[in-house]
């Protein structure tokens, strides 16, 4: 006698099992296309940051910061215009972050070098309170916390001075770097980089999970 009770109590289990595996495959799916996107994301971002527009904008802000004695002083009731188009693309780079349209990672190996010396430069415009802007860069703030912890780690292993870094001689370097190149990149060219973004992500995808973070 067949027992139809142990039937359906396998069946039912198989019905289980099989739209758990659904769910996981979908799940995979979803977060493989997220990664895709915000591999795509990052470099539409990169594609506006090399852009001759902004090249240019970078450069007016360096030379807005630099004179032939070193960093330009100013007062955080008149601070350089030129600085407000450059922050203003670092701010949206934060929002992307926080509605999970960029990885923090991605965005601090691609951008930190740059971003930096510019945040520290203009840190009472961004974070003090009596700066009429402190609110309009919060997610620009977020962003950079992020962005340091992960710096913070890397150079924990190294045993390295993270803020000695960011010294006035060394924002100066970096202005007078923009000045001298116009806005190029330092170290790879937009083609390097959008390659690398490739592998890392067919790297995750073939291991099942997304880019490493």
């Amino acid at each position: 006698m067949v027992n139809w009770v142990a039937v359906e109590a396998i069946a039912n289990c198989g019905f289980v099992a099989t739209s758990v595996a659904a769910i996981g495959y979908a799940g995979l799916q979803l977060k493989n296309e997220r990664n895709y996107r915000s591999v795509s994301n990052l470099e539409k971002q990169l594609s506006f940051f090399l852009s001759e527009p902004f090249a240019l904008a970078r450069k007016q802000l360096a030379m807005d910061r630099v004179n032939e004695t070193g960093l330009v002083a100013w007062e955080l009731h008149d601070p350089p215009v030129s600085a407000f188009e450059v922050l203003d693309f670092y701010e949206h780079v934060g929002l992307l972050v926080k509605k999970g349209h960029l990885d923090v990672y991605d965005v601090w190996h691609t951008f930190y070098e740059w971003a930096q010396p510019v945040y520290v430069d203009l840190r009472a415009l961004i974070e003090d309170p009596e700066s009429a802007y402190s609110d309009h860069y919060s997610d620009l703030r977020k962003l950079m916390r992020e962005m340091d912890e992960i710096q913070l780690h890397r150079m924990h292993k190294l045993k390295a001075n993270h803020w000695a870094l960011w010294t006035p001689e060394r924002i100066l370097e970096h202005y007078r770097y923009e000045l001298e190149t116009g806005g190029r990149r330092r170290r790879m060219s937009r083609s390097q980089r959008k390659q690398e973004a490739r592998e890392k992500l067919d790297a995750g995808h073939v291991e099942g999970g997304g880019v490493d973070a």
